[in-house]
């Protein structure tokens, strides 16, 4: 009877699963280091090699544990008497580590090391890592051990602190994407780097991530993998899309946008999901706008020049807003009963970006050129002479007082903020870049000596009699019932006004009339500015006391009618202790 033979297909994940150091992709750093630590003898009892999933822990640990014993890769041979490996997820009891603990005693057979590798060692019970603590300390000689594990935070600081620790990071496109080129040469693949690309971005730094979606994407597709079965297949949006959104909006075309929004929607993407992709296409056209930045970019280079372009006959202004708008509508879309509603929202504010810039152009402080480098030269010119309008002498009475210190502002230097004035100094302009500069004087006493003229504005201090301040009182009052603000009201009529020169004060009976009051106040200097024709007023609100005036109790609470009460009949006080009353409120 014939057997049935055995499937040979073994996944990607495991069919090239690296063998030596040479073949770790994205951890140059750490096997390095590894490396030369064997070579130079200087094996610690442990280590910890902490990282997300599928970055090349373990598949490290098991090179190290072959590397320390001198040991060549090779599938016929059994490494089980030096290398021994727990999962912690499934084997995390005390007793699973006292085994281990039995077992370092004994030396290996063949080989100088034994190696222990466990796996997801933040799985391990309290009392588990509490048994293996001592033996961690101080193992034997011959053992080593390696703890891997995606959540570093969760590991006890004394095992932390008796473990060398290697921090994997996640393995950057590029990198993965020559790691699948150099698959797709040993297997016979035709892929084009675009699609390879996709697969290593939606595999979000876990190269056996990307080798599972390979092995997906070649039953599918077979033996040849473009952009558009990889993006289809992936359910990825893909980059023309964003750039045919972002054409329509920068033209103002709000019809264009939303058909295309429908279109999305109708194959199947969720509105986030484009929300996400537009925030991240936004982002590439502005770091795309100088060549220092362009390199931050994480596409192709064919891709990067398609961003070039566009990222040229588009305002830095617009890119800036733009991505605001995204931002916020990101953050707002959990939330919001109209999802969709809310991305359209957003496409027709973007596609109105550039009206609103035309009408209003002092609300946008973003300065032009302002991402590139090339602003760093105009700091070199920042000793230069600034260029001096000649000055004009305003009419200004005699009597005036001294001209006021003049303001420096974004705009240039300017007098003080009174339209009439002149101004003595006028900014400089690059010559090679256009843009508006000041430049510093040659000293700060030149700055104290240069003579600066500005208007001056006459404050108001006309003198008034108390009867024309009771009158403005009573005017405000007044305004206050019209106004149906009755508590405030009532609160006035309990009040009075007393003035000495320009000095104004509030009597008020209590702390809470004083606040209500000290609430309104820029309104009532404002007010009796404009009766009275003064500006130089001052306002102080203050709190009646028992000398000014007999206490009015129809505008107090329960407790302060006591306290006034307990003033006058001190016995009072002495009758609640006795029948020990509380007071309420």
């Amino acid at each position: 009877m014939n057997t049935p033979q055995q499937p040979t297909y073994t996944v990607s994940a495991r069919k090239y699963r690296p063998q030596h150091w040479d073949a770790v992709v994205g951890q140059e750093g750490i096997t390095r280091t590894l490396q030369q630590a064997i070579a130079q003898e200087q094996v610690a009892q442990a280590y910890l090699f902490c990282g997300p999933r599928g970055v090349g822990k373990t598949t490290s640990a098991r090179i190290f544990a072959r590397a320390i014993n001198g040991f060549e890769a090779s599938e016929s041979e059994d490494y089980a008497f030096n290398v021994f490996e727990l999962d912690a997820a499934s084997n995390n009891k005390v007793e699973d580590i006292r085994s281990i603990v039995d077992q370092v005693r004994i030396p290996p057979q063949q080989g100088k090391y034994k190696v222990y590798v466990i796996d997801e060692v933040h799985m391990l019970s309290q009392a588990a890592f509490n048994a293996f603590l001592k033996t961690l300390e101080e193992p034997p000689p011959h053992a080593v051990f390696i703890l891997a594990t995606t959540e570093k935070h969760k590991i006890l600081p004394t095992i932390l602190s008796r473990c060398q620790i290697f921090d994997f990071h996640r393995i950057t496109v590029p990198d993965m994407v020559e790691h699948l080129k150099g698959i797709c040469e040993k297997e016979g693949i035709q892929a084009e780097e675009a699609a390879l690309h996709v697969v290593a971005v939606k595999a979000d730094g876990a190269l056996r991530d990307a080798l599972s979606i390979f092995d997906q994407l070649v039953a599918f597709a077979g033996t040849n993998l473009t952009y558009d079965t990889v993006a289809e297949h992936l359910h990825v949006l893909d980059q023309q899309t964003y750039f045919d959104v972002v054409d329509a909006v920068r033209n103002g075309d709000i019809a264009r946008s939303l058909i295309v929004l429908d279109g999305i929607v109708s194959r199947g993407f969720d509105p986030h999901h484009f929300i996400a992709g537009l925030g991240s296409h936004l982002r590439n056209l502005l770091v795309s706008k100088d060549e220092s930045t362009i390199e931050l970019m994480e596409v192709t280079d064919d891709v990067k020049a398609q961003f070039r372009v566009q990222s040229g006959g588009i305002d830095l202004k617009f890119l800036v807003r733009a991505l605001d708008l995204i931002n916020q509508a990101d953050v707002q879309y959990k939330g919001s009963n109209h999802q969709r509603l809310l991305v359209e929202l957003t496409l027709m504010q973007m596609a109105s970006l550039g009206e609103a810039q035309k009408k209003k152009p002092r609300l946008n402080t973003i300065v032009e050129d302002a991402w590139t480098t090339s602003i760093l030269d105009d700091a070199l010119n920042k000793h230069a002479e600034p260029v001096v309008e000649p000055a004009v002498e305003p009419a200004v009475d005699s009597k005036a007082p001294s001209p006021k210190t003049e303001v420096i502002t974004a705009e240039g230097i300017r007098d003080s903020p009174v339209k009439a004035a002149e101004r003595h100094s006028a900014p400089v302009a690059s010559q090679r870049t256009g843009r508006v500069q000041i430049a510093p004087p040659a000293s700060l006493m030149d700055e104290v000596k240069r003579p600066v003229e500005s208007a001056i504005v006459k404050k108001r201090n006309q003198t008034f009699s108390e009867e024309e301040l009771q009158n403005a009182w009573s005017t405000y009052v007044a305004r206050a019932d019209s106004k149906g603000q009755f508590n405030f009201y009532a609160t006035l009529r309990a009040s009075t006004i007393v003035s000495e020169q320009n000095a104004l004060t509030i009597e008020v009976l209590n702390k809470l009339q004083a606040e209500q009051i000290r609430e309104a106040q820029l309104e009532l200097m404002q007010f009796f500015s404009e009766e009275l024709k003064n500006d130089e007023l001052t306002l102080e609100i203050q709190v009646k006391t028992a000398k000014q005036e007999s206490v009015n109790t129809q505008f107090m609470n329960d407790r302060e009618r006591y306290e006034a009460m307990t003033k006058k009949h001190p016995a009072l006080d002495e009758l609640r202790k006795r029948l020990d009353l509380d007071l309420m409120g």
